[in-house]
């Protein structure tokens, strides 16, 4: 069958746009996408010197199928900032649209305040990061090794009454739920009015030393104007630092709109109380490459197979060129 050069044409030129497009030209675009979904934190007691940080990650995968994924952990003292721990584990492939969860252990001394920071590898590609801070581990234990300083209870009593002033009596209890005996601490007491919350009195008492799993009582006398509501503030320092507060609200105005009686609202914060901060994570960064097949180190293209779109359509012009010679 006889083809009119025209029609051979056609044909010739569609056999290479073909070819082209099925060489490569046409690329992927779907990517994997792979984001810390949740991290915990938990402490398991080693002995009482050693404390587990159990580090457990939820990465979720919205993309494609991934690469090989790793977690790296690592808990850096917040006061020195020296690396005390580095642990990583492999969470291998995760499928599209799923969850999984790995567990990081990081031992490290029960007695310091960490930064712990977490990152996620896929195929040897950073991905992300994110980092908390985790303070009083030494509160997990029953009996702790050191001194650990709490504030039973605060009482107030009124030891004298004049026309404009009244002199009150501020107790505090103190116990030493540890093993060894406390540095030597100072107390901070303030009367603090509650209309106009400004100071109305302040003094402070010199507690010394308290020794291990004792109880010990301080007292100090602060002279105020009468007939007003105050809030009794004390907090402990060890070392020109806060290791405990507490406060009690008095009532004692006759407008009151507390109890006519003298009465306390206690509450205790203690700086060797665990605490986690929220889980921060970086803010996201734009994609630098949107046109090509990413894998592996995010970021960095991988070379794609066959020919590109100006290279092919170079061929059909020479494919044209060369046709319209043989006639």
């Amino acid at each position: 069958m006889n083809l009119s050069s025209t029609m051979k044409t056609v044909l010739v030129m569609a056999l290479v746009f073909t070819s082209v497009m099925a060489g490569g030209c046409l690329r992927e675009y779907d990517n994997t996408n792979l984001q810390f979904n949740n991290v915990d934190i938990s402490a398991d007691i080693i002995d009482d010197d050693i404390v587990q940080l159990d580090i457990i990650s939820y990465v979720t995968n919205s993309g494609k199928d991934s690469g090989e994924v790793d977690i790296q952990a690592k808990a850096y003292n917040l006061d020195t900032s020296l690396l005390m721990a580095d642990e990583k584990i492999s969470m291998g492939r995760i499928g599209k649209d799923r969850t999984q969860n790995g567990t990081v252990e990081l031992q490290v001394p029960i007695t310091g305040n960490y930064r712990i920071e977490v990152t996620m590898y896929e195929d040897g590609g950073q991905v992300t990061s994110g980092k908390a801070t985790i303070s009083g581990l030494e509160s997990l234990l029953s009996s702790p090794k050191h001194s650990y300083i709490h504030i039973r209870d605060v009482d107030a009593a009124m030891t004298s009454r004049s026309e404009t002033t009244t002199t009150l009596k501020v107790t505090a209890f103190l116990d030493n739920y540890g093993r060894s005996d406390s540095a030597p601490l100072t107390a901070l007491v303030k009367l603090r009015d509650a209309k106009t919350n400004l100071i109305g009195q302040s003094g402070n008492i010199n507690v010394g030393v308290v020794k291990a799993d004792t109880t010990v009582v301080k007292d100090i006398e602060l002279e105020v104007a009468k007939d007003r509501d105050y809030r009794v503030e004390i907090m402990i320092f060890e070392n020109d630092r806060i290791i405990t507060e507490y406060g009690v609200s008095f009532f004692m105005a006759p407008d009151s709109q507390g109890d006519e009686n003298v009465v306390k609202k206690t509450s205790s914060v203690s700086t060797t109380e665990t605490i986690t901060t929220e889980w921060e994570m970086p803010e996201p960064t734009p994609e630098p490459y949107d046109d090509v097949y990413r894998t592996g180190d995010y970021g960095a293209p991988i070379a794609q197979p066959g020919f590109g779109i100006l290279p092919g359509i170079a061929g059909l012009l020479a494919v044209a060129l060369l046709l319209r010679k043989r006639k």
